[in-house]
Parts: C-alpha cells; sequence; structure tokens
C-alpha cells in the first residue's frame, strides 16, 4: 500500500465517526478522496455556494461562521464542516474558512452516501453536528438580533433543512427517510410546491390504525394544504399561530413559495422557555384542572416584562387571549376524559374581548355553545360547561357579571336556534337585546366543530347588517361611551369617591372604539372581529377616511399601552387590576396624547350622530 494512502487511512482512524470503519474499509475509501490546501483567511466554501463534500481538516484550523462572518465555532485537526449540504441539495448557509494555512481532506458526496448507506451511524453522527452548529448560529442570529427570540424571523431558527418527498412517495419509503433523517414531519413537494405534511401522528393515525398498505402514497394519508408562515415570519407570530391552530410543525416558505425548512414547537420552545407565550404548551399538558390554573396564574405577572421589553399592547393582548384559549381546549378535553365524548357534536365559541383577540388580564369569560342538535338528555353539557367555568375562574378569568357562558343553558344552542335568537335581536332592539347582540357579534370557535360557528357567524352578519333600527340602537350605544373630556378640552377626572382623581380609560376610550369599529364592519357587511383589523377593513373598503382610521387605530393602541402597563403596575403591587388612570402620573407628552385620543373619539361619535338619528332615540 502507498506510504500516503497509507497515513491517511490512519489519520481517518483516528477521526471520530471514521473510527468506526474497519481499516478494509478505509483503505477502499481513500483513494476516492482529495486533499487542499488553504491559506489563512481563504475560503473553503462560500455563503450561498453549492458545496458537494465533506471536509476534514488534516492540519490547521478552520472557522465556521454565519454568512456575515461572525464566528459560530471552529474545526481543529480531525474534525469535520460542510455535512448540512450533503444532506440536502441547498446551498450553505455558512462561511467555512481558513483560520491558518490549512490541509484539507475532502469526501466527495459519492463516496461519503456509499459509507454512510453501509454505516447509517455516520450519517447520523453527521445529522446530530449538524442540528448543533444551527444552534449556535440561532443563538448568534439571536444576540445579533438584540437578544430577542421572539423578534427573530423563523428562517433563522430552523433547525435543519427542508426533509421531503414528492405525493407519489409509498409510506414504506417515506418512514424510512423520515427516520434515517431523524425527524418528526416530512413535506410533501410535488414540482417543488408544498402539497402537505406527513407527521408521526399521521403514520400512526392514518396508517397504523386503519391497516393500510406500506405502498399506500403518502398523498394519501397526508394532511393536505397545512398552515404554514413565511420565511419573514417572526417566531412571535409562529408560535401563536401554532397555539391559535393547535399544531406542533409548520412549514415554511421562502418567497418564492418554496419549502425552506420546519419549525416545530420545540424548536421554539427551546428556544424561550421563560416567555408567557410558552404557558401554552405547559397547559396542553397540564393532568388537572388545578394544574391548569397554576399555569395560566403566572400570566399576569408576566405582562410587566412584556410591557417592559417593548412588545405592542396588540401583542400582549395576543399573548393573554392565546393562553385563555388553550386553558379552555385543555379544560374541556380533561373535562371529556372524565365524562367520555358528547351526545352530539358542538363547538365551543367565545365572545366579547376574547373572540376579538383583546383580552386583558382583568378580563372575564364570555362564552357560548353551539349545538348541531338538541341532544336527548342534556346532563353532559351542563357539567361539562360547569367545570370549564369553574377551571376558568380559578385560573384567574373570573365568571361574567351577566352569566354570558356556556355554563348558562341559555347560551347554549342549535344552529337553527341561534337563528332564532339573531331574529329577535336585530328585529325587537330593545336595550337588553342590543346588549346581548353586541357581545356575540364578535364569536369566535375555539373547540370542536368550527363550521357550526361559521354557519352561525354567517347567520348574524347577513341578518344584522339588513337591520336599520337595529344598527341605529348599535350606533346609540356607541355614542354613550362618553370620553372623559370636558368643554375645554380638558381631562375630566372622577371628583369624589375611591376613584377620585381618576378617569377611567376603558370605559371613556377603548369600549367607544371597540363600539364603533364594531358597527361599522357590520355595516359594511365585512367579516371581520378584532377591532384593529375592522377598522382597516372599513378603511379598505373605502367606508371610512384615512385620517379617520389612523386617528383611531392611533388612539386605540395608546390608550391599550396605558391600560397595560396601568395592569402591570397594580399586579406588581399585589393589587386587583383596574382601569383607573391617574393623569398626574402621566407624562406632559402622555397627557397629550390622551387628551387627542379623547377628542379622535368624540370626533367619530360625532360623525355617527350625522349619519344615524341616535339623538331621537
Amino acid at each position: 500500500m502507498d506510504v500516503e494512502i497509507a497515513e491517511v487511512v490512519d489519520f481517518l482512524a483516528g477521526c471520530v465517526p471514521f473510527d468506526t470503519l474497519d481499516r478494509a474499509e478505509l483503505v477502499a475509501l481513500v483513494p476516492r478522496l482529495s486533499q487542499r490546501y488553504h491559506r489563512r483567511g481563504g475560503v473553503i466554501v462560500a455563503p450561498g455556494a453549492e458545496n458537494h463534500a465533506l471536509h476534514v481538516v488534516r492540519s490547521g484550523v478552520v472557522e465556521v461562521c454565519d454568512p456575515e462572518g461572525a464566528l459560530i465555532e471552529t474545526r481543529d485537526v480531525g474534525e469535520s464542516c460542510g455535512y448540512s449540504t450533503l444532506a440536502s441539495d441547498g446551498p450553505s448557509r455558512y462561511l467555512i474558512q481558513a483560520a491558518e494555512d490549512s490541509l484539507v481532506l475532502e469526501v466527495p458526496r459519492a463516496a461519503f452516501d456509499d459509507v454512510s448507506d453501509r454505516h447509517p451511524g455516520i450519517r447520523a453522527f453527521f445529522a446530530e453536528e449538524s442540528n448543533r452548529v444551527r444552534g449556535e448560529l440561532v443563538a448568534v442570529r439571536v444576540d445579533a438580533s438584540g437578544g430577542d427570540p421572539l423578534s427573530t424571523p423563523v428562517s433563522e431558527l430552523l433547525a435543519r433543512d427542508a426533509v421531503s418527498s414528492p405525493s407519489s412517495t409509498p409510506v414504506r419509503d417515506a418512514a424510512r427517510r423520515m427516520s434515517d433523517q431523524r425527524v418528526s414531519c416530512l413535506l410533501v413537494v410535488d414540482d417543488g410546491r408544498l402539497v402537505g405534511i406527513l407527521s408521526d401522528r399521521d403514520l400512526r393515525s392514518r396508517v397504523l390504525a386503519e391497516d393500510r398498505e406500506p405502498s399506500t402514497p403518502i398523498g394519501e394519508v397526508m394532511t393536505a394544504d397545512p398552515v404554514h408562515v413565511r420565511d419573514t415570519t417572526r417566531a412571535f407570530d409562529a408560535t401563536l399561530l401554532m397555539m391559535e391552530r393547535g399544531v406542533h410543525h409548520l412549514p415554511v416558505l421562502d418567497e418564492g413559495d418554496r419549502p425552506v425548512g420546519v419549525v416545530t414547537s420545540t424548536d421554539l420552545l427551546r428556544l424561550a422557555q421563560a416567555d408567557p407565550i410558552y404557558l401554552a404548551a405547559r397547559i396542553a399538558r397540564a393532568s388537572s384542572p388545578v394544574a391548569v390554573a397554576e399555569q395560566v396564574r403566572k400570566l399576569p405577572a408576566m405582562t410587566g416584562e412584556w410591557e417592559r421589553r417593548g412588545f405592542p399592547p396588540s401583542d400582549v393582548a395576543r399573548v393573554i387571549t392565546a393562553t385563555a384559549d388553550a386553558a379552555t381546549r385543555r379544560l374541556l378535553e380533561l373535562a371529556e376524559e372524565r365524562l367520555g365524548p358528547p351526545p352530539v357534536p358542538f363547538c365551543w365559541v367565545v365572545l366579547g374581548s376574547q373572540a376579538r383577540g383583546e383580552l386583558g388580564v382583568a378580563s372575564d369569560q364570555d362564552s357560548a355553545l353551539v349545538l348541531a342538535s338538541r341532544p336527548a338528555d342534556e346532563t353532559w353539557f351542563a357539567e361539562v360547561t360547569a367545570l370549564v367555568r369553574d377551571g376558568l375562574a380559578d385560573a384567574g378569568f373570573p365568571e361574567c357579571p351577566g352569566d354570558m357562558m356556556a355554563a348558562n343553558p341559555r347560551w347554549r344552542m342549535t344552529v337553527e336556534e341561534w337563528g332564532e335568537q339573531i331574529d329577535t335581536w336585530v328585529h325587537r332592539p330593545e336595550s337588553e337585546h342590543v346588549l346581548d347582540a353586541q357581545v356575540a357579534l364578535d364569536m369566535r370557535a375555539v373547540a370542536g366543530d368550527a363550521e357550526l360557528c361559521e354557519q352561525v357567524t354567517r347567520r348574524l352578519l347577513d341578518t344584522a347588517r339588513h337591520g336599520p333600527r337595529f344598527l341605529a340602537h348599535l350606533a346609540r350605544t356607541a355614542a354613550d361611551w362618553q370620553p372623559p373630556i370636558g368643554f375645554l378640552r380638558g381631562l375630566v377626572v372622577e371628583k369624589r369617591g375611591e376613584y377620585r382623581n381618576t378617569l377611567n380609560v376603558k370605559a371613556g376610550g377603548l369600549s367607544a372604539i371597540v363600539q364603533m369599529a364594531r358597527l361599522r364592519a357590520l355595516a359594511a357587511g365585512l367579516p371581520q372581529v378584532g377591532t384593529v383589523e375592522r377598522i382597516e377593513a372599513v378603511r379598505d373598503a373605502g367606508a371610512m377616511a384615512e385620517r379617520d382610521a389612523r386617528s383611531l387605530l392611533l388612539s386605540f393602541d395608546f390608550l391599550r399601552q396605558l391600560q397595560i402597563r396601568h395592569h402591570a403596575r397594580l399586579v406588581a403591587q399585589g393589587r386587583e387590576p383596574d382601569n383607573q388612570i391617574d393623569p398626574s402620573e402621566l407624562s406632559s407628552r402622555e397627557r397629550q396624547r390622551l387628551k387627542l385620543a379623547f377628542r379622535a373619539i368624540a370626533e367619530q361619535q360625532e360623525a355617527l350622530a350625522l349619519r344615524y338619528p341616535i339623538r331621537q332615540m
């Protein structure tokens, strides 16, 4: 044997994981390798470039950097780099360069594949190394973004490249590929387009449980058209989407709609264990209503940290809402484990601020049920709704003072009964009907058969928009929420009592904007539920001037910011949250902005008076 070959064989025999090969295999492998010298600072693999070889450092030191040149780690003699591009057909995401004069062995893709096919442990070793380095890259980029992982785009948090197969792939081959790549899901891609996702759960429930043949194409058992995100989506929004949709894998697509990877709930949980957004993951695993309450009750104390970190009010409200949703779903699951399956299909819907995604730490429960049909015995629903009501109350979401909760038989109706109730609200708009209707106009499915909720909301929207008297009553209600601002445009505070020298930022501002946005969207026949979404939709439909929309949006955001900050301060002091703001505690600029917000609300209320006969009602 040639002396040089013998030296390389001896060298590789001391390198992990090639030390697992016997000498005969190493002797056969070495002639297929090449050796290259790189001067200090020389680029071995450029970011975005194709790479078809594993690089083993024989002498010198090699650096692995992110595309901007930030050092991730170094590779010394006997260590390797460049594996990630062998595991996929994509370009390199790293800059690999010589830190000093270096001699590098190159193992070409064909040789690497031959050895790995015979020894899967070698491929598994480098797969773990690749994932570890990707984790280091994530840490580098999070630090570069200011240390806030939730603001990081998901493209920078992917654990690995996309592992995909076409829809014609047999289940047997797909399962083997998932096992070899050590992934819990497989993207199903036809002609470069994402058409589905195959997860471990799909293999269990749609293949093994249904006794399907291993030759079954995965296109028949995959989850078609999966919810996905763009590579520019923030980790914050990706995690909320997982919470809202109840999924654990999110395919990530680039601007050309090409799948570039999968972000999982585990990836995001590992990213920032201490953030309140991850309460949902812990709630989903809670073993009892008491355990659910223990997790949810951590949320109020965390809102102060979110406010301090500068998260916008909309994000804080979405986290609180998503946590309440997760608690509701888990309490329902625990109730069903205890009482068995429901007698008829149903949908648990939330109403009011929870439906709008605008919950605060002081919000109470508003919920209802939509039933597919009226069961002969309603005991199951009575017991389940009571368990969920009590569980949410223990978790810090108090019962609705008006008893607008699914535990109240009045708020458990079939689709047909909901339709009859809607007709009564719209065509007989007495004050109590308007109060009920304006809460139910904000309705969103949380658990169960969402189509039942959609049938009701379609009926509600179609009926209400054609009820002029009903719309006029909604306008009157919106105008009744008077901003605390005087004739001379000064702030008006309480003169006596517990809340002396304070003003109510909710009653005097937020509620009025919510009411006006709901009315304007309903009158325009728009289906949006959130306040911001309603204002934007009305503006985009040409039913509100850009200036008016912008003024309301800015006012809503500022008032919620004050509310969240006030709540956080009270929670930190061990006091119950309220909405009473003391203007003297605000800066002069904040007081001025508060006056501007109240003036904007008053102007929009005046506009309602010109459009609807509210002064004659």
